[in-house]
């Protein structure tokens, strides 16, 4: 989502809901106070991805490097997600590559598609987590954001922040509604490793955190969504204008992408997990190129027009925080191996 102005730079605003917000940090402080003395556990291995604001930083291209990167070291992995804005008549809900978006929500149907492995989602991930776990022999669970779902198992946790927002991410530091912030900044010292998604590596807060890394996310191809074998080089529309369609939680992110491709983007701004119909498109001008980000392509395949192009991206993790990150893995697998 887009945070508001007030968010990013304190004003009235930001005073008059202080009170509001030094209320909700409480209380999620608590909350955790809680968790912390009664952890609730599962058979296998669970990472947590979350985000300590609200918005989007980059989870869903994480998860896709972190489960492939799982997977090749022969882990058989499972992502549970909440499915936002599925609107299915019953859950849990077993995800699978042609599923519809609409009913399971858009970034588990391409974490699916992506992965090829199980993907259940729930609005409460704790029942997501014992179907998956039911269903399939898995030896590590990735969790969609549930950093703040505490009747969630969890043996690992992750928290990504987008560093292109103030103060790297958490905005003006206050919770909502006065600020961006689920829970108080100090969470972030209770975490195993604290993601900056396109931070400078040489200038990095200074948080008081156990393991702080950066990540950049790079574009790797366009494809054309009525054929994705159709593929062109990040390079080919460099000098033309083109519109950009961004129904994600930091569309300027989105934006940047693409004038960094020497691409001047005519923004169609769209809310996050916007359900994408074709009379969203009735008005445009079909010769102009139009680019999307992969999360809303797959909601938007059905009716795909031949110049709608898809922007690719992979996360570029540097190779100290990968091996930690393994190394933590294979530190849990070995103290609660899986019993299928």
């Amino acid at each position: 989502m887009s945070w508001p102005q007030f968010w990013l730079k304190a004003d009235w605003r930001t005073h008059l809901l202080a009170p509001l917000g030094k209320w909700v940090c409480y209380l999620a402080a608590q909350r955790l106070k809680t968790f912390q003395k009664n952890r609730p556990h599962s058979p296998g291995l669970v990472i947590v991805v979350g985000n300590l604001v609200v918005g989007g930083a980059g989870k869903t291209p994480f998860i896709l490097w972190l489960g492939r990167e799982l997977t090749q070291l022969g882990l058989k992995v499972g992502v549970i997600s909440r499915g936002y804005g599925g609107q299915a008549k019953s859950w849990p809900q077993t995800v699978m590559t042609e599923s519809d978006p609409r009913l399971v929500g858009d970034e588990p149907v391409l974490i699916a598609q992506v992965l090829g492995c199980p993907v259940v989602v729930a609005p409460k991930r704790a029942d997501a987590l014992a179907m998956i776990n039911a269903q399939f022999e898995l030896d590590v669970v990735i969790s969609d954001d549930g950093l703040q779902h505490y009747a969630l198992a969890r043996d690992i946790e992750l928290v990504l922040l987008d560093a292109s927002r103030p103060n790297f991410g958490l905005g003006n530091g206050l919770c909502i509604p006065a600020g961006p912030l689920r829970e108080p900044v100090k969470r972030l010292e209770t975490v195993d490793f604290v993601v900056l998604n396109g931070a400078d590596p040489s200038v990095l807060p200074d948080f008081n955190c156990r393991y702080l890394a950066t990540m950049q996310i790079k574009p790797t191809v366009f494809y054309q969504l009525t054929n994705p074998d159709n593929q062109r080089s990040i390079d080919a529309f460099s000098g033309q204008t083109g519109y950009a369609v961004a129904g994600i939680g930091n569309p300027a992110r989105f934006y940047q992408a693409l004038m960094d491709l020497a691409i001047t983007p005519d923004p169609l701004a769209f809310s996050d997990h916007h359900a994408f119909k074709l009379t969203d498109f009735a008005e445009l001008n079909p010769s102009k190129p139009l680019f999307m980000t992969r999360k809303d392509a797959v909601k938007c395949q059905a009716f795909a027009q031949p110049n709608w192009w898809v922007l690719d991206i992979e996360p570029d993790c540097d190779e100290g925080f990968r091996q930690a990150l393994l190394d933590r893995v294979h530190q849990v697998l070995q103290a609660k191996p899986r019993q299928y």
